[in-house]
């Protein structure tokens, strides 16, 4: 598909998404379009010139207000009015990227490997610092600073502004001015544990389709308030805990030490693991049960193995990039 047809088309797309009505075999149509590069990269060009254009939401409202009637012919004119869009947007390039840059910035990425931390000076002065194996997108807009959590572990810094500072992460938001709080994203639960200020801890908004967030999205609704020392554990079944921490020791992995109070043996490794590559398991369920108390540095997870064998009397199995951890056997 050459160019124009290709923003021809998200432009049709864009006006079809906006149907209240919108059924699911039209949104896996639309799925199935975007997953073709151009397409998304098309869709993407319409979406972010319709967004400094407030104008068109509003007479979408007065339509449907007006009954179908007026509601259908609006949307025909709409959609003529789309492609109109989207011939002026493959004429002038130049333009719409100087309008497109501003209403929607591709979002940076950042990583880190494991092992790695690394802590980025975001551009309104905010720290963002990443744990272990962790990716993160950053979108600033003129209403929303934003930031995606994609995996891993994330500590938020935050400048007092009037502008929101957002941390999607797991199907989650933490929506927050000034303060500083901990985000941990793992295998669809979510962690947030919140040092000082305020934060608002609630399901993303609908709003977020194929390719990002919408621009002005507003925060959700039905969100919970966290304090300073509160940590709230959302689990992929959706079920809520909240409990009370350290807030010193919640943030003491920036140092590259672990701390950890009556936990159990198998999350203590659990964590470990998030940093080293060789991981260490345990068979035994209730040898992972054990409680223990204590602390240790990132690259010292043999010592501590060592430390586990003496005090459980365990034996080791290495296999490869494993160890695995064992009662010891009786003696006959």
């Amino acid at each position: 598909m050459d160019r124009l047809g290709s923003l021809d088309a998200a432009a049709r797309w864009y006006s079809d998404l906006q149907d209240p009505d919108l059924d699911l075999e039209t949104w896996e149509a639309f799925l199935d379009w975007e997953r073709d590069p151009g397409n998304a990269a098309a869709f993407q060009k319409v979406e972010a010139s319709l967004a400094v254009l407030d104008q068109a939401s509003l007479g979408y409202i007065e339509a449907v207000e007006a009954g179908p009637q007026r509601r259908g012919r609006f949307v025909k004119a709409r959609a003529g009015w789309l492609s109109g869009i989207a011939a002026a947007l493959a004429l002038a390039t130049v333009s719409y990227f100087v309008v497109g840059t501003l209403a929607h910035p591709e979002p940076v990425q950042y990583a880190t490997s494991l092992g790695e931390q690394r802590t980025i000076e975001l551009a309104d002065g905010s720290q963002m610092t990443l744990n272990t194996d962790t990716e993160a997108e950053v979108s600033f807009t003129r209403n929303q600073r934003h930031i995606r959590l994609i995996r891993g572990q994330a500590l938020f810094e935050v400048e007092k502004d009037e502008m929101p500072f957002v941390v999607d992460a797991e199907g989650h938001r933490t929506t927050a001015l000034g303060t500083e709080f901990d985000v941990y994203a793992n295998a669809g639960a979510v962690a947030v544990t919140l040092m000082r200020g305020s934060v608002v801890v609630s399901p993303v908004p609908a709003e977020r389709w194929g390719f990002g967030l919408l621009s002005g999205s507003p925060a959700g609704t039905g969100g919970r308030e966290l304090v300073p020392g509160e940590r709230l554990i959302i689990g992929e079944d959706g079920v809520e805990s909240v409990s009370d921490v350290d807030p010193a020791k919640a943030a003491m992995w920036r140092t590259g030490r672990i701390q950890f109070d009556d936990t159990s043996v198998g999350d203590v490794l659990a964590e470990l693991n998030r940093y080293a590559r060789t991981k260490v398991r345990i068979e035994d369920s209730a040898l992972a049960a054990e409680r223990i108390s204590g602390s240790i540095y990132v690259g010292q997870e043999e010592d501590f193995v060592g430390s586990l064998v003496i005090m459980f009397s365990l034996e080791t199995e290495r296999d490869g990039d494993k160890i695995l951890l064992s009662r010891a056997s009786e003696p006959d």
